[in-house]
């Protein structure tokens, strides 16, 4: 069985959020959003306290509600309950599916109910058949029968008791067809809230903020307290010696029942012991006497005692050593005891199939299975130590899931980590902030999966851990953008404001990136250079109404380049650029095709002309980025739409690309990342940042201004 959905009402931060888990399932996002309390609430609701103490309500006055969805609930996973129960909670698995809803109301019990199958027709349900039978006796029950449910009256002429008849009426609603049910919430079934807990997953739970040596202690809800539990089970078949070795132990320090009498053979110091405290006492009390009892020791209490020393050039306990090495011990710890676990659990099985298959095809239980919670596993954990935790997280994952939280980028991976979830915290005054969860399964959507690679490839990861992205397409645009900003104004600070910039490479990718970060519920911006707006503009993601817009701007556009007579000059960049453009080869071979064809028929058709256009009309958007740059009137056609799209989000360069900004005496040559630092060394004040460019219209501050002014508003 699995845990395929969780929902959350009103626990701490989360109001109302869910999610569904894959067997290696991350959640990610800033500190304090929320994370935490999404594995805290699925301990809860597995382990079921009594009551949940106030600090735990998001509202006092509403109930904290947590369902947990669990499929592929089998025959074997219901053979671990005992017989008695087991009848009673076969009926509330629906084809394979157990749906647990574990609700507490402030002051109160816990209240753990079901989803179960209701009978539509009111009639059919068991509080109205009780209803409907009451205080009938004899003849009576069978004339009630036949009134309220003559459907059912048939072969029911010898009924005459309550109880025959209202087994009667459920056997015949039992084989009513599917449709005739809905499903409904409803109480676990009396006597079974303790024993369901050994069909539910078992929760191991480690968090990130505590004393590291807590881990490595002997409690049982500890990786090494587990693996010692283990070890002292599989030593007790062959400790006879041992045991007859700590019962003569107890002989030495305490008399020992033989029958009805006791025989003293104990140690003649303890004997003394006891003889001179009993007569001080009889100064005062001469009849009492005394027993002296010592506990012996137990193999449970020696092993609790046991400790671990790191020999790593310094011989020491792990409770002396750096948090790294606590961290990874942890881990290994906690794989040694999965590993042991399993070997354990395979003697077992094949135990139970020798045994069922002596006892007739008796059902073998299957083993409980383990849910493994981990907050933030890479803390103080060098990256290559990270990739190894992943690793051996992803091996557990085989056999149980694995829920983690994290900073890291390294436990990023598709195919591995295919449920990925980001937490993040949104203020909702007067009232407190509420966490939001939004959940992508890469298994379900992979467009999404493969757009995650090329963000991976970017180096966008740090993107997932941020409240905004803003999206770029050149190499130079990250730093440059960077420093100019934060001189033009203090408060625009891409680090302080948690505001990443993620690198497209191609305008073509600009909606791609946009659909794929926003299904985090990240918020996007982006940073296009001017020719977006002509070519490839479809992916900038711009509204209705700055489409009307730019159609417009479009036409006054070629009006100046008509007027003007402006021509289209592609550089060898723009050129090799085209060239290698897939859609443009495909144009090339399809033009080709179409001359070939006029030259054998020597019939020109208006279809072939647009084929062959289509492999120029690119030309014509060189031609408008050519005059909007060098055309007053162009440029100030284009004003509208710049100002319409940077409203929505979308920040177009009016003069171009970046390095169209960077002052005079920049280098005008060399690589782009080289280039773009030497120009910010030359910024040095915010009077230099506000001197890059003009404003575009009078009374405006300057075009970076406004365009960073949009990158940061509501931060």
């Amino acid at each position: 069985m699995q845990l395929d959905e969780v929902k959350i009402t009103n626990f701490k931060g989360l109001q109302n959020v869910s999610f569904r888990p894959t067997a290696f399932a991350c959640l990610v996002g800033e500190n304090n959003a929320g994370k935490s309390s999404v594995l805290q609430a699925i301990v809860y609701a597995l382990n079921r306290p009594a009551q949940l103490p106030e600090n735990l309500f998001y509202d006092p006055a509403t109930p904290v509600e947590f369902t947990l969805r669990f499929v592929d609930v089998t025959v074997r996973d219901l053979a671990r309950l005992a017989p008695e129960h087991r009848d009673r909670i076969v009926p509330i698995v629906i084809n394979g599916v157990l749906t647990l809803i574990v609700r507490y109301v402030l002051g109160q019990k816990v209240d753990v109910r079901v989803i179960r199958l209701f009978p539509r027709d009111v009639r059919y349900r068991s509080e109205a058949i009780d209803v409907a039978f009451a205080g009938s006796r004899g003849a009576a029950v069978l004339e009630i029968l036949q009134q309220q449910y003559p459907e059912f009256a048939d072969e029911a002429d010898a009924i005459r008791t309550i109880a025959a008849a209202k087994a009667h009426v459920a056997n015949q609603v039992s084989r009513l067809p599917i449709e005739s049910f809905v499903e409904e919430d409803g109480p676990l079934p009396s006597g079974i809230a303790t024993s369901i807990s050994t069909l539910l997953p078992e929760a191991i739970y480690i968090p990130a903020v505590k004393n590291l040596t807590d881990d490595l202690k002997t409690t049982q809800s500890t990786p090494f307290g587990r693996l010692l539990g283990l070890l002292l089970e599989d030593l007790e078949p062959s400790l006879a010696q041992i045991n007859d070795a700590l019962l003569q132990l107890d002989r030495i320090f305490n008399r020992v029942a033989a029958g009805e009498a006791d025989v003293d053979n104990r140690h003649q110091c303890v004997r003394d012991l006891e003889g001179l405290v009993e007569s001080m006492l009889a100064q005062n009390f001469p009849r009492a006497r005394i027993e002296l009892r010592i506990p012996p020791p137990e193999l449970k209490t020696i092993l609790s005692s046991a400790q671990i020393y790191i020999d790593d050039g310094s011989r020491d306990l792990i409770d002396n050593k750096g948090d790294g090495i606590k961290r990874s011990l942890t881990f290994a710890l906690l794989q040694a005891y999965v590993h042991q676990l399993e070997l354990r659990r395979q003697r077992q099985q094949e135990n139970q199939e020798q045994q069922a298959q002596q006892a007739g095809g008796v059902v073998v239980p299957a083993h409980q299975p383990l849910l493994f919670l981990f907050e933030e596993p890479e803390l103080y954990l060098h990256p290559k130590s990270q990739r190894t935790l992943f690793a051996t997280l992803a091996r557990i994952s085989a056999a149980h899931q694995v829920m983690v939280t994290t900073h890291s980028p390294l436990f990023f991976e598709p195919g591995v980590t295919a449920a990925f979830v980001r937490v993040s915290k949104e203020d909702r005054a007067p009232n407190k902030p509420v966490g939001r969860l939004y959940p992508v399964n890469f298994l379900l959507d992979q467009a999404l999966a493969e757009t995650f690679r090329l963000a991976r490839f970017e180096n966008a990861d740090a993107a997932f851990f941020s409240r905004r992205i803003v999206l770029f397409e050149g190499e130079s645009d990250d730093a440059y953008c960077r420093h100019v900003a934060k001189l033009m104004n203090p408060q625009w600070d891409f680090n302080e404001k948690n505001v990443a910039m993620v690198r497209v490479s191609g305008k073509g990718n600009f909606s791609k990136f946009r659909d794929f970060f926003s299904a985090f519920g990240i918020e996007v911006k982006l940073v296009a250079d001017l020719d977006a707006l002509f070519d490839g503009y479809q992916h900038l993601g711009g509204s209705r109404a700055a489409e009307a817009i730019r159609g417009a701007v479009l036409q006054a556009v070629d009006a100046r380049i008509n007027a003007a007579e402006i021509k289209a000059e592609p550089s060898k960049r723009q050129i090799q650029s085209r060239v290698n453009q897939d859609s443009w080869r495909n144009r090339y071979e399809a033009a080709k095709t179409t001359l070939r064809t006029m030259q054998q028929t020597r019939v020109i058709d208006d279809a072939a002309l647009a084929s062959l256009d289509e492999l120029f009309t690119w030309e014509q958007n060189i031609a408008r980025v050519r005059a909007c740059m060098e055309d007053a009137l162009a440029a100030a056609a284009l004003v509208p739409l710049l100002d319409a799209l940077r409203h929505e989000g979308i920040c177009v360069l009016a003069r171009g690309a970046i390095e169209d900004y960077y002052p005079a005496n920049a280098p005008i040559s060399g690589p782009k990342p080289e280039r773009a630092l030497a120009a910010a060394t030359i910024v040095e004040t915010a009077e230099d940042a506000g001197g890059l460019c003009a404003p575009l219209g009078h009374g405006r501050e300057s075009e970076l201004h406004e365009v960073f002014d949009e990158l940061f508003r509501g931060i």
